[in-house]
């Protein structure tokens, strides 16, 4: 059952949500009279309206600063992030701080007592080890909080969360490499952040056609990483057709280790990855993707931590926004 709002007084008892907020908040204006103020206090107890704990600590020691966690500033992905998210932030008056964390645990867990500290107002996070319970505990309720997720989440009271289907797009894209006949296929993959849902999608789909799925292991999402992985794969009994990797980095590496062992690019394995990074269409050939746009998930994260900070929605619940991605077919598959 959704929670009643300070919106809902207001319907309630015909007067504005400025009255009905500064009443509920304890405020005694003189623009307000005493007959309408126990009219709010009465609809509020009817209504069985709970103050949001998390929007009266925003409307006080404001920094006009958001942050951006990411786990790795490197990754062509997050700068496409943090620049939406940045532009819509300079336009509404609020400056911009990033922390990257490598994708570390401890650099994470530092972000967290960083947040604890009260330095921003609000923050967009991309974390691979710290779960819910451990954000909330360290923002208190103190600093509005939107977080990517690598697959739909029951959303929190107080936080917003963004997310892309990984499973359905990783289903998606396998998928059409089998349509195109391919039946020996191996995911490049790493565990981390959104590398398990992706790869949960790779074998949703290899099992729905009756294939055996093949998986090589890569310990990080960069480009040497998925060099490497690919190089050691190629070392023993290589068969696939076919490599889908769980990020354009990872498959630019692999590709780097398919030529240099003498395979060409269509012809003897084709090649797809995930992100559609800005260098992926730039490729000789060009790299078959999963196009999810970044900068605009950025803008659209700034927007929520924005209203919930200026506008009307302090005392929206925490919602779960799902974000479209696209196959994007290009040579290299």
């Amino acid at each position: 059952m959704r929670r009643p709002t300070q919106r809902d007084i207001a319907v309630a008892t015909g007067l504005s949500q400025t009255a009905v907020s500064l009443v509920l908040n304890g405020v005694e204006p003189s623009t307000v009279s005493e007959e309408a103020r126990e009219r709010i206090r009465q609809a509020a107890q009817r209504l069985g309206y709970v103050p949001n704990r998390m929007a009266r600590n925003l409307q006080s020691a404001r920094t006009r600063t958001l942050a951006c966690i990411v786990p790795d500033i490197t990754n062509p992905t997050y700068p496409a992030l943090v620049r939406g998210f940045q532009s819509t932030a300079d336009a509404a008056g609020y400056d911009t701080m990033i922390f990257d964390t490598d994708g570390a645990p401890e650099r994470e867990h530092r972000a967290l007592q960083w947040l604890s500290q009260g330095h921003v107002d609000g923050v967009m996070a991309v974390f691979f080890h710290v779960d819910e319970a451990e954000l909330l505990k360290a923002v208190r309720g103190r600093v509005a909080v939107v977080q990517m997720e690598s697959q739909a989440h029951k959303p929190s009271r107080d936080i917003d969360k963004i997310y892309i289907d990984n499973a359905a797009a990783a289903q998606a894209m396998t998928q059409a490499l089998i349509d195109k006949g391919h039946q020996r296929i191996a995911m490049l993959s790493c565990p981390l952040g959104p590398g398990a849902e992706r790869q949960r999608g790779f074998h949703a789909a290899m099992q729905k056609a009756g294939l055996e799925p093949c998986v090589i292991a890569a310990d990080d999402f960069t480009q040497d990483a998925g060099a490497r992985a690919m190089a050691a794969e190629l070392a023993g009994q290589f068969r696939c057709s076919a490599v889908f990797a769980a990020n354009d980095l990872l498959a630019i590496g692999a590709m780097g280790a398919l030529r240099a062992a003498g395979k060409r690019i269509p012809d003897d394995v084709a090649v797809a990855g995930f992100d559609d990074i800005p260098s992926a269409q730039l490729l000789q050939p060009a790299l078959t993707t999963v196009r999810r746009s970044e900068q605009a998930i950025g803008r659209f994260a700034a927007e929520l931590l924005i209203a919930r900070l200026d506008g009307p929605d302090a005392d929206r619940p925490g919602r779960g926004f799902e974000q479209p991605f696209q196959l994007v077919l290009r040579d290299s598959a």
